[in-house]
């Protein structure tokens, strides 16, 4: 019988999960960006001369990703800030691929040339995952301060799907672009290509300052909207499911997810962390084993909301101990933001049912 990657991965991920393997890590290689984006989280100018002399050098990340191998990964994926800032992104890049990663690459593709497209063709990753500001120069300049990149930025996907590498769409939902989001599926659509829009924005917490993102409650329609677009006829089918809540349920008050049990992150100043979300536990590496071990520790003591385990609301709702301990400073304190969007994304689903059978 046949079986296909995603399905390989999600029994192994299993396995890891319980045996505390990591299997998946994440890479950061730089803080920089060429785009100011109001709403990231994590990043510094592209010229930015502390943060470029705080990065890991090339030695750092090959010699990590060989450790990390020994010691079980499998998938890595290759983010920032913008990781082809980096001028040695495709000796890393390279590297990794011949200790046999399956990798993924974040990017905003203002950086995609010639050289990367051939780079990409000679060594596929599973996919590129290129995130969309906007659908047109205007919102790129509002919301990156970059309208100019927009024309680049979308040239760039032609010419990377043209060449046959494999690509996947992402869209963060901003005030200043939500009202691009359909122009923005279309044209994934018409290239044929997977597309995520997502509307839940992380506080900043990792650089200080104040969230720009939606209210909840326009966040909510937002994902509503974006998912009766994305989903067609299996929205209805979708949303059923996502209200039956199962008879028998882990309830457990402890982290479930795989932060921490079979994935991991690593910043780019070369901490440790669960995942990219979470500024804490943090561990600087000096011995990955060592490093990964202190993290399955910690991570085992992070607690989520009582409230939350038995919500009704908990299979859309965007709470994990990320969003918590970003929202409120606690892990296990209830998102009140999250929890909002939860409700009124309820709401909608509700108003879209009943306004069916009628």
């Amino acid at each position: 019988m046949d079986i296909s990657l995603d399905q390989l991965l999600a029994v192994l991920f299993a396995k890891a999960d319980i045996n505390r393997i990591p299997l998946a890590g994440s890479f950061e290689l730089t803080s920089r960006c060429t785009l100011d984006c109001k709403m990231c989280y994590v990043h510094r100018r592209e010229c930015d001369r502390s943060a470029i002399e705080r990065e890991k050098d090339t030695a750092f990340w090959i010699d990590l990703a060989t450790k990390a191998k020994d010691a079980g990964m499998l998938v890595l994926l290759l983010t920032g800030g913008e990781p082809l800032l980096r001028k040695d992104f495709d000796e890393i890049y390279t590297a990794c691929k011949k200790l046999g990663m399956i990798i993924t690459v974040n990017t905003n593709a203002t950086l995609i040339d010639e050289n990367k497209i051939r780079l990409f063709k000679e060594l596929p990753p599973q996919k590129l995952c290129i995130t969309l500001y906007g659908a047109s120069e205007e919102t790129y300049g509002n919301l990156c301060d970059n309208a100019e990149a927009y024309r680049k930025v979308t040239d760039s996907i032609r010419k990377i799907h043209e060449a046959g590498i494999p690509i996947k769409l992402n869209y963060s939902i901003t005030p200043q672009n939500v009202h691009e989001t359909e122009a923005a599926y279309e044209f994934a659509k018409e290239l044929d290509v997977p597309f995520q829009a997502v509307s839940y924005m992380f506080p900043p917490v990792r650089i200080g300052g104040e969230a720009v993102r939606l209210s909840a409650e326009d966040a909510a329609m937002a994902q509503f909207r974006m998912q009766r677009l994305t989903l067609g006829e299996d929205f209805t089918k979708k949303i059923e499911s996502d209200s039956q809540i199962p008879e028998h349920t882990d309830c457990s008050d402890r982290i479930n997810c795989r932060a921490g049990a079979s994935t991991f992150w690593v910043n780019w100043q070369g901490e440790m962390t669960p995942c990219g979300m979470m500024a804490e536990p943090k561990i600087p590496i000096t011995d990955f084993t060592d490093a990964w071990k202190r993290i399955c520790d910690e991570t085992k003591k992070i607690l989520l909301p009582k409230e939350c385990l038995k919500c009704e609301h908990r299979r859309i709702c965007d709470m994990c101990a990320a969003v918590s301990k970003a929202e409120t400073g606690r892990s296990d304190a209830v998102p009140d933001y999250a929890c909002k969007k939860a409700h009124e994304y309820t709401r909608l689903c509700k108003e879209f049912l009943n306004q069916a059978k009628q």
